[in-house]
């Protein structure tokens, strides 16, 4: 069950990973800069869940992860297209 969870948490990072962002003027010349700020604003606002023991995770705080991971890239997607770029 523990190894299911790991391949669930896995995979729901490594699709958050391939997301490529275009400016709608087509400007991608600040792109780093507006990232870096997104990310840090999203670490603010909603920080992520780690678990008490680093190494397994209590039943009782999956949930509690799986909801800080969502609501940080919820948080970096509002403000990136809040800054005028968009999902290629």
């Amino acid at each position: 069950m523990k190894k299911f969870i790991y391949l669930i948490i896995f995979s729901l990072l490594a699709s958050c990973a391939n997301t490529s962002w275009d400016h709608r003027s087509g400007n991608n010349s600040d792109l780093d800069f507006h990232s870096g700020f997104c990310n840090s604003l999203a670490n603010a606002k909603a920080p992520t869940y780690l678990c008490k023991d680093p190494f397994m995770c209590k039943p009782e705080e999956f949930s509690l992860v799986i909801t800080a991971l969502g609501q940080n890239a919820a948080e970096y997607d509002h403000c990136m297209y809040k800054k005028g770029y968009n999902v290629k």
